[in-house]
């Protein structure tokens, strides 16, 4: 098959962090490898038309900031609504031109910020939508400001959501919170591959830092919808109970309600133990896998969360994850199994259960339980069915 992906973010640009991007670059090298003309047409700082990269063409599309007439007739409480629709026509241009060379047999986008709009409106190709969270649940849970910008993008991507025909999700919570929430129930379920991308690792930054200490790990933004306040408010309990223990937060830091900076708040919970709080940016793959690799635990004590890469590549490492009930990780974990579980936004519990696992002497084997658990989302396992989904997709447009 020839596919094309749209998303605005991707592991090439400086700028990425997120799930997406990640998602994107496992999924994409596998079909590739698989033999399939795969082109991915990302949001680029970048003036750069194409490139190959693990085998897929990547085309870049650098976006310029809305100009000063819309940001005069918007009076500048639009311009993040501006800079979506921006992009997402751009795709579409991008796509228009390489479809003219050689037609696309499918087309996927997400639906963040509604970037494959265009595309779905004015291109005559199948397209599937893949949604990776319902944004006036992550708003509220984040904590972010409903400002007019943030619900007008809301609004962009519902409408993806209702011209879709063609919508999956990774995990059986978001496929029922669409359903429940916006009454969107043509959603299909298949899993996010997982296999370790990195061969050559860097475990620099893990000596640094962590080399001889015994640390639980919290790593992704450092959002409250992430629960990242809540292991803050766990951590003093911990230190008191666990005398050797330390606790490294890797990824970028983030504002929210309870303060500019969630580092600060973080810290200011951990006051008399502060110097046991290691702060670390985000990092790329080779240099944060060493730093899974060396922790006894994963914290993820999220409010709300979609199958995250984060559960995924510790538990593919091997290692147990602490995750939170409700919020799509007991559809993969089983507690004391091959991972442990908590009810979301009680920091007490959190606290109780990091103590009661710390120490288990069984905990190695949870980690192999885990990886083996990931082990039925490799690519010769789950690809195929993404495959099948858009041979599906495809013959039902020719009927149509």
């Amino acid at each position: 098959m020839r596919i094309a992906f749209i998303t605005p973010e991707f592991v090439t640009e400086e700028y990425y962090s997120g799930g997406l991007a990640n998602y994107v670059n496992r999924v994409t090298r596998a079909l590739a490898s698989m033999g399939h003309d795969v082109h991915v047409i990302t949001l680029s700082s970048i003036d750069e038309d194409e490139f190959a990269e693990n085998g897929v063409c990547i085309h870049r599309v650098k976006v310029k900031s809305v100009s000063l007439w819309y940001q005069r007739l918007t009076r500048r409480r639009l311009n993040r609504t501006g800079d979506c629709l921006k992009f997402s026509y751009f795709a579409y241009r991008k796509l228009q031109q390489l479809h003219r060379e050689k037609p696309f047999e499918l087309i996927q986008s997400t639906h963040y910020k509604a970037c494959g709009l265009f595309a779905k409106l004015l291109l005559r190709v199948p397209h599937v939508t893949r949604v990776s969270g319902y944004r006036p649940v992550w708003n509220k849970l984040s904590g972010a400001r409903a400002s007019l910008d943030s619900r007008v993008i809301g609004f962009l991507e519902l409408i993806h959501y209702r011209l879709a025909k063609n919508i999956f999700a990774p995990s059986v919570t978001l496929k029922n919170m669409l359903a429940e929430k916006a009454n969107i129930k043509n959603v299909r379920v298949i899993r996010t591959p997982f296999y370790q991308e990195i061969r050559q690792l860097d475990d620099s930054v893990y000596k640094q830092y962590l080399g001889g200490k015994d640390y639980l790990l919290f790593f992704g933004r450092l959002q409250m919808h992430k629960g990242a306040h809540i292991l803050g408010q766990a951590l003093a309990e911990v230190f008191s109970k666990l005398p050797r223990i330390y606790a490294a937060f890797v990824g970028l830091d983030a504002s929210s309600p309870l303060g500019p900076s969630m580092r600060r708040y973080i810290t200011q919970k951990c006051d008399g133990s502060t110097e046991r709080v290691i702060f670390i940016d985000a990092l790329h793959h080779e240099r944060l896998y060493p730093i899974i690799k060396g922790t006894r635990l994963v914290v993820l004590p999220s409010l709300i969360d979609n199958l995250p890469n984060t559960m995924l590549e510790a538990m593919g490492l091997g290692k147990p994850v602490l995750g939170t009930i409700g919020c799509s990780f007991d559809e993969i974990i089983e507690d004391g199994k091959n991972g442990f579980l908590v009810n979301p936004g009680n920091p007490t519990e959190l606290a109780q259960k990091i103590v009661e696992v710390w120490n288990r002497k069984d905990l190695d084997e949870i980690g192999r339980n885990a990886a083996r658990k990931i082990e039925e989302l490799a690519p010769d396992k789950v690809v195929p069915q993404l495959i099948d989904y858009y041979q599906e997709v495809i013959d039902a447009n020719k009927s149509r």
